[in-house]
């Protein structure tokens, strides 16, 4: 009865036998670590093959535990989700940026910033909990990151103002994209209740940017009330808040148009779309005040 309900809640955003068949066949992904190893010369016993949407992300073609394998343990890849990784894409972070990452745990898309940042400018990696914090810590290490401040402040209350270039938020969420046992932990009520943490975390991190810069936010997850809900609101009580053109070529559906014809602009990338998790990305610039 649980999972009839849950599918039938997730047929009403997108094809549920195709997105739980990706569920359960989902592929896995690793992306190079280009501060520790050049892309040109990298070289792998690892049965992989590049993915056709970005040079430095590769595909598993076989079953393997890549936390074990010693390209893993040299810090010259990472694990990560295809659509994970081609979020820091969507903020496409420079060398000349004063850069935040509001959740930044365990340090996936925190450590592709810096990589794609060259380990120039300014990157801040910030989360809530100590251990957390120690997590980040681990990959800064392994990967070589050299560009980064560690902090550890309530995403909700960062008290930063116009400070930052760029910011992910990343934001804690139900993660129903994240994998077959979605179904278990489904619970609208629980979106209901998230969705409010989310909104003062965007809220937070849209004032510790800068006029004219930009912020991405990003979930694993499908809920309106988690994305375009939040977006929304954010949109409705701050006139500086535009929505921008993501531009990555990818596999991907429109944002949901029930919010108004500017959310075409965001991304839902359901798990058919990638064989992957499924993920939400919104791209806002902050106008002048």
């Amino acid at each position: 009865m649980e999972e009839n309900a849950y599918k039938n809640w997730l047929a009403s955003y997108t094809d549920s036998d195709a997105a739980l068949d990706a569920f359960a066949n989902q592929k896995q992904f690793f992306r190079l670590n280009t501060l520790k190893v050049d892309q040109d010369t990298f070289e792998t016993d690892i049965k992989c093959k590049q993915t056709p949407y970005y040079d430095s992300a590769y595909e598993l073609e076989e079953d393997i535990q890549i936390g074990k394998t010693w390209e893993y343990f040299l810090g010259h890849i990472y694990p990560q989700s295809l659509p994970s990784i081609l979020d820091s894409l969507a903020l496409n972070p420079t060398e000349k940026d004063f850069v935040l990452d509001v959740a930044a745990a365990p340090g996936s898309k925190f450590s592709h910033m810096a990589m794609l940042m060259k380990n120039k400018g300014v990157l801040v990696g910030n989360d809530y909990k100590k251990e957390k914090i120690s997590a980040i810590y681990a990959n800064i290490n392994r990967l070589n990151i050299l560009n980064c401040i560690i902090t550890m402040r309530d995403g909700k209350i960062l008290d930063w103002k116009r400070r930052f270039t760029k910011v992910l938020l990343d934001a804690p969420c139900t993660a129903l994209g994240s994998g077959p046992s979605a179904a278990r932990r489904w619970d609208p009520v629980h979106s209901q209740k998230i969705a409010v943490t989310q909104k003062k975390m965007l809220f937070s991190a849209f004032d510790a940017l800068k006029p004219g810069g930009e912020l991405v936010y990003s979930t694993c997850t499908y809920a309106k009330e988690e994305n375009e809900e939040v977006i929304d609101n954010l949109l409705q009580n701050v006139p500086t808040a535009k929505l921008e053109d993501i531009t990555l070529e990818i596999p991907h559906s429109s944002g949901l148009s029930d919010y108004g014809t500017e959310f075409r602009k965001t991304y839902r990338i359901y798990p058919q779309d990638l064989q992957s998790e499924g993920f939400f990305i919104a791209k806002i610039r902050k106008g002048e005040e």
